[in-house]
């Protein structure tokens, strides 16, 4: 007869720069992470099988108490029961205790009005969601100056980091080169 075991399913995330154990459910991902690891306290005499729901793939630790998952190719969203682990231990018993991960994604929205003339004032920069930083040609902290970007077009990108994950956008705006006018002729 099988036997069912409490198992605290502890959760490390490698991809922050910073280690942080949790027994939280459902797992907060960064979009497009390359890299989570999850395990469970190492008891010896067990051994783990562990299964992780596509698109995720498990690139390391299988067989052992702690595995490396990439995540880069899951949608952002919830994944019910994303990450499940088996520890059977000497007698033949076993225990099985599953994580739901959430896939977490902001896409920044970049308010910018164009096309600019080349002589037109400098601008306030806004975007949601705030606090993030804006960088590109003729921007200068959070405003954007047109005779500083020069004629042409040109990308203005907003990078903001929310609960420990980056997200990125851009936006292309146009400084067109306005007209030119010869000096007036007269006789």
């Amino acid at each position: 007869m099988k036997t069912k075991l409490l198992l605290l399913l502890f959760l490390l995330i490698g991809n922050f720069g910073f280690s942080q154990l949790t027994t939280i459910n459902p797992d907060t991902v960064c979009y497009q992470t390359p890299g989570s690891i999850y395990e469970v306290p190492n008891t010896p005499g067990y051994t783990y099988n562990w299964t992780v729901t596509a698109p995720g793939i498990i690139n390391s630790g299988q067989g052992t108490n702690s595995i490396g998952v990439d995540w880069s190719n899951a949608a952002p969203g919830l994944i019910p029961g994303a990450v499940t682990v088996e520890a059977v231990d000497a007698n033949g018993c076993t225990a099985e205790v599953d994580l739901d991960v959430f896939i977490y994604e902001v896409i920044p929205v970049i308010d910018l009005q164009g096309p600019f003339c080349p002589d037109e004032a400098c601008v306030t920069l806004t975007a949601t969601p705030p606090g993030g930083v804006f960088s590109g040609p003729g921007v200068t902290g959070n405003e954007f100056c047109p005779t500083d970007a020069g004629i042409g077009n040109h990308t203005i990108t907003y990078t903001v980091t929310i609960n420990g994950c980056t997200f990125t956008n851009t936006i292309v705006y146009v400084v067109n080169p306005g007209p030119t006018l010869t000096p007036i002729q007269h006789n």
